[in-house]
């Protein structure tokens, strides 16, 4: 019984490095193509205001919505705050 035991928690662990491992690689991919991209297009230095908060934020992580950009997602549902253009 013990084994059975021991050999449970050794495929557990073996799956759970398995998975680590191709996790980490997958940020390390989307870290890449972000740092990647030519300056202008979407560059990370470049900031711009949320139309409902007034919180700037870097344009590529910016959500745009009718043309105006927004900080998240929930105010870009909401839209433009008051006395904000």
């Amino acid at each position: 019984m013990l084994r059975v035991i021991l050999l449970a928690l050794g495929i557990a662990a073996l799956v759970w490095l398995v998975r680590r491992a191709f996790n980490s690689g997958s940020e390390r991919n989307e870290r890449t193509e972000r740092v990647g991209r030519e300056p202008g297009e979407g560059s990370t230095d470049e900031l711009v205001r949320c139309a409902h908060c007034g919180v700037h934020v870097p344009r590529i992580d910016a959500h745009t919505r009718d043309g105006r950009q927004f900080c998240s997602r929930e105010h870009a549902r909401l839209g433009a705050g008051e006395g904000r253009s």
